[in-house]
C-alpha cells in the first residue's frame, strides 16, 4: 500500500461530508453524575445516575468512556458552546448551592515541595469555579 493510499483512507475525499453511523450496540443512557479519572495519556469519564437504596443516596455507575486529551479539549469547547447557547435562549442555569463544588483549599507548604505548580493549579481552579458559580457558591 502506498503512502498516498493510506492518506486517502484516513481522510474523506475533498467535498464529501462526514457520515455518522451508529454501532449495532449503540445505547442511550441518562447520567446525572460523572466521575473523572485523568492519566498522562487520557481522561476516563464514568457516568452514573443518582438513586436511593435502603434510604441512602448512591450513584449507580453504568458507563465508562475514555478519551484522549485532544478530544477532551474539543469536548470542553463544544460543551461550553452548548451550555452558553442554552442559557442565552432559556436563562442562566441556577446551580443549587448543595451541588456547587467547594472552594479549593490553597496548597500547604508540604504539598508545594512535591508539587511546585500547586499555587498555579489552585488559582486556576478558584478562577474557573468563580466564573462558573460566582464567588458566593
Amino acid at each position: 500500500m502506498t503512502e498516498e493510499t493510506k492518506t486517502d483512507e484516513q481522510q474523506p475525499p475533498q467535498g464529501t461530508s462526514l457520515v455518522f453511523k451508529r454501532h449495532e450496540n449503540f445505547e442511550n443512557w441518562y447520567a446525572n453524575n460523572v466521575q473523572y479519572f485523568p492519566t498522562e495519556w487520557d481522561l476516563k469519564l464514568v457516568f452514573g445516575q443518582v438513586d436511593w437504596e435502603q434510604g441512602k443516596m448512591l450513584v449507580e455507575q453504568h458507563t465508562g468512556m475514555t478519551v484522549d486529551w485532544l478530544q477532551a479539549k474539543m469536548m470542553l469547547y463544544f460543551l461550553t458552546l452548548q451550555v452558553g447557547v442554552y442559557e442565552m435562549q432559556y436563562g442562566e442555569l441556577q446551580v443549587p448551592a448543595s451541588v456547587v463544588p467547594p472552594e479549593p483549599l490553597p496548597p500547604s507548604t508540604e504539598d508545594l515541595k512535591s508539587y511546585p505548580a500547586g499555587n498555579r493549579v489552585f488559582e486556576f481552579i478558584k478562577k474557573i469555579r468563580e466564573q462558573m458559580f460566582g464567588s458566593g457558591g
